[in-house]
């Protein structure tokens, strides 16, 4: 299983059952991630929860990619 930091504070994940996922915008800022832990209640997490292929009001992956092509 890959880590988990919240987008929030950018702090480590150990407890990804209060994770809050959200829809990710273009002025969504996210916090640069580090090995502390999140305090966050809940944690942020922009995009869909980790197995999911797709979640109801979340982008879908080639719309992901095109939001990271306009980024850069």
């Amino acid at each position: 299983m890959s880590e988990i930091h919240c987008h929030t504070c950018g702090g480590f994940i150990s407890d990804p059952g209060r994770v809050a996922y959200r829809k990710p915008s273009d002025a969504t800022p996210t916090a640069v991630p580090h090995s502390g832990l999140c305090a966050c209640h809940p944690a942020i997490v922009y995009g869909p929860p980790a197995g999911y292929v797709t979640s109801p009001g979340l982008p879908q992956d080639s719309e992901l990619r095109r939001m990271a092509a306009r980024r850069n």
